[in-house]
């Protein structure tokens, strides 16, 4: 494989997927997790670790074929290729189904289906997921969904036959073959959508399917016997079966996985190790590859409501007063996080690095300052609730009082991506979506704003800056990487939405008996589609 590149071959876009070395077929993989997944409903994923997840529920038209050390091809997963530039001017784009696809119940899978996926993406009720297709899409003009609309004709979206699908955008749109990879375009079946409860049967198209769900404590995924590897050039299902169990705390599940005794000689710890179990296992030389420790694209940020602190010298006081190490250490360790002051992250395509705008402490907040106490909103769970309550000492020290108040994962996201709620601060973690700044920075995007949804979760709304996220964003790729970078400096340096914190190690370990897990590029989090287990010595030599 190419380090990184788009498949231009239609044949690298089948199936089977690269074999895997030493991968054996059959067994139980366990997954150890510290809580439920955000949702199971596929447009509405917005975690990593639930994206990774749905890698293996779910297929959507394109999707990154990562080899584990950093290389990728963007490959036609339910499309027969990475779409076709119809025009050549990054405007019109057609993507055509593979022959064969199914979903766990043997219906076959339709172009309708993946426009009706990316219709109701458009829901307000359904909150959550990734926003750039449907934000493309609406400069067609307006649509709300199939639901409130009571069509599913998205403007711009065009479905031919049974298999064919077609885009058209009044801007160029480069980058919509690495979009098509984003949980929007999974299908569902306008006759099996439930709305808002969707999300708690739905209809798998990947190598598993969903057989238990107990909120909170277990997820049991199974093949489905419907899934046609020929089909699919990313994924496997070695393991029989995949059982998640939830709510294991961080250090819990490392510690296990490093053991490795019983039924835990099959799993992975899916949560970053915390600073003393990170410290045991970098202690233990007999890991080798079972403890992965990997730089990632993931970026922790104090994200600040300018809707709410709508002054941005009290924006570049909690800036200058935040103690980043801090809050590093609180959530990650010294051995887990590299504290930064850029928005994208060093392992992003158009990362430069410029001086700290804001080093030297903090300077006395303006004239005019309310005194308010802030509000920050913090996801329940000690990782979360660590790095929360370091932000509010750091803040303290400077003359900022903080509340910190703690709901749900699930909760979190909804409320912060919903227009008007009454937070000043929250600890957001994001990776880009695809290679590349695009995804992060046009979420400053103030037009983008909606009632709920919202991808610009600092409410950014400035003139400038939505026409700087205009104007780069109908350049190439290869052209833009130096804009978005100017852009990444302009925004923390004038407008301050958010405090970059820290750049996320990931650092975590498996079981002794499993293979083909690793980083991803893109999530941060381990993946599974290459994962497999190996029966202990005593039960291989069984006859």
């Amino acid at each position: 494989m190419s380090r990184t590149s788009i498949a231009r071959d239609p044949r690298d876009s089948q199936g089977p997927a690269r074999p895997v070395p030493g991968a054996v077929r059959g067994g139980t993989l366990r997954v150890l997790r510290d809580g439920d997944h955000d949702h199971l409903d596929p447009q509405r994923i917005q975690t990593l670790q639930a994206t990774a997840l749905g890698h293996l529920l779910f297929r959507t038209l394109t999707m990154f074929a990562e080899d584990g050390a950093g290389g990728w091809r963007l490959v036609g997963d339910l499309a027969e290729h990475p779409g076709r530039d119809v025009d050549g001017d990054g405007r019109t784009w057609e993507f055509t189904l593979k022959a064969g696809l199914r979903y766990e119940d043997g219906r076959e899978i339709t172009a309708a289906d993946v426009a009706h996926g990316i219709a109701r993406s458009f829901e307000e009720s359904l909150a959550g997921g990734p926003r750039h297709l449907q934000d493309w899409l609406a400069a067609n003009g307006p649509y709300a969904g199939p639901f409130t609309d009571g069509t599913g004709a998205v403007p711009g979206l065009e479905v031919r036959g049974a298999r064919t699908l077609v885009f058209r955008f009044p801007e160029p749109r480069p980058e919509l073959p690495f979009a098509a990879s984003l949980v929007t375009t999974v299908p569902v079946p306008r006759d099996t959508d439930t709305g808002e409860t969707y999300g708690k049967a739905p209809l798998a198209s990947g190598p598993y399917r969903v057989t238990e769900h107990l909120a909170g404590e277990r997820l049991v995924l199974e093949r489905n016997p419907h899934w046609d590897p020929a089909t699919d050039a990313v994924r496997h299902d070695h393991p029989d079966r995949i059982e998640f169990e939830l709510g294991v705390d961080s250090a819990a599940q490392n510690r296990r996985a490093h053991a490795g005794e019983g039924p835990d000689a099959f799993a992975v710890a899916e949560n970053n190790a915390p600073e003393e179990a990170a410290a045991e296992l970098l202690a233990d030389p007999d890991l080798g590859a079972r403890l992965r420790r990997d730089r990632t694209p993931l970026v922790w940020y104090l994200a600040i409501n300018t809707a709410r602190v709508t002054d941005v010298e009290v924006r570049r006081e909690i800036a200058r007063a935040l103690d980043k190490e801090a809050v590093r250490d609180a959530m990650a360790g010294a051995t887990q996080g590299e504290t930064t002051h850029t928005i994208l992250s060093p392992a992003t395509l158009g990362h430069r690095p410029y001086p700290d705008p804001h080093a030297g402490g903090p300077r006395g907040l303006p004239d005019g300052w309310d005194g308010r106490t802030l509000r920050l909103l913090s996801r329940d769970g000690a990782y979360f609730t660590a790095g929360a309550r370091a932000v509010a000492r750091s803040l303290a020290a400077a003359g900022l009082a903080v509340e910190v108040v703690e709901t749900d994962r699930p909760r979190h996201n909804t409320t912060v991506l919903t227009r008007g709620h009454d937070f000043d601060l929250y600890l957001m973690g994001q990776a880009a979506d695809w290679p590349g700044a695009a995804t992060l920075l046009t979420g400053f995007d103030g037009r983008s704003l909606r009632p709920t949804g919202n991808a610009d979760y600092t409410y950014l709304d400035d003139p400038d800056v939505n026409a700087e996220i205009a104007r780069i964003s109908a350049l190439p790729a290869d052209l833009a990487a130096a804009e978005w970078a100017a852009l990444d400096e302009t925004l923390t340096t004038r407008h301050v939405p958010l405090v970059p914190v820290f750049s996320y190690v990931y650092l975590g370990v498996v079981g002794p008996r499993v293979g083909g897990v690793f980083t991803s590029s893109f999530l941060g989090t381990p993946v599974y589609y290459d994962a497999y287990v190996t029966p202990a010595p005593e039960a291989a030599g069984r006859g």
